[in-house]
């Protein structure tokens, strides 16, 4: 009785998944990017699932557009007698997300702390 459970443990067991080498996934993802190449080919080539293959290519992509940090200039047009109301101004803000808009009112003398705390909200 006991061999026969030990035969048993073993035909039970869970396959294990293969992993594959990011250099592995990249030369595939490259070989894919070709003009004219046909993904399903390519998968078929390094017996793969072409399914796989998309799907490394679609994670690869999400990587790539991620949202960097970054500053974006914008012009100022400076009005006539712009000077004299420079230290009464304010730095208005508007932010559409979809649960809703931020409006923000900012005193131009704290510019930088504005600047802060945009670059934190838009993390």
């Amino acid at each position: 009785m006991g061999t026969s459970s030990s035969l048993l443990s073993g035909y039970f067991m869970q396959p294990q998944r293969r992993s594959y080498s990011k250099s592995f996934k990249a030369q595939v993802i490259q070989e894919c990017a070709q003009p004219g190449a046909s993904i399903a080919s390519i998968a078929l080539s390094h017996s793969l699932n072409a399914n796989l293959v998309h799907k490394w290519i679609r994670v690869q992509a999400q990587k790539n557009t991620a949202l960097q940090p970054a500053f974006i200039p914008l012009p100022i047009q400076q009005l006539a007698g712009a000077n004299s109301q420079a230290a009464s101004s304010s730095i208005c803000v508007e932010i559409q997300y979809p649960r809703g808009t931020v409006k923000l009112n900012w005193p131009t003398e704290s510019a930088a702390a504005c600047a802060t705390f945009l670059r934190d909200l838009l993390r």
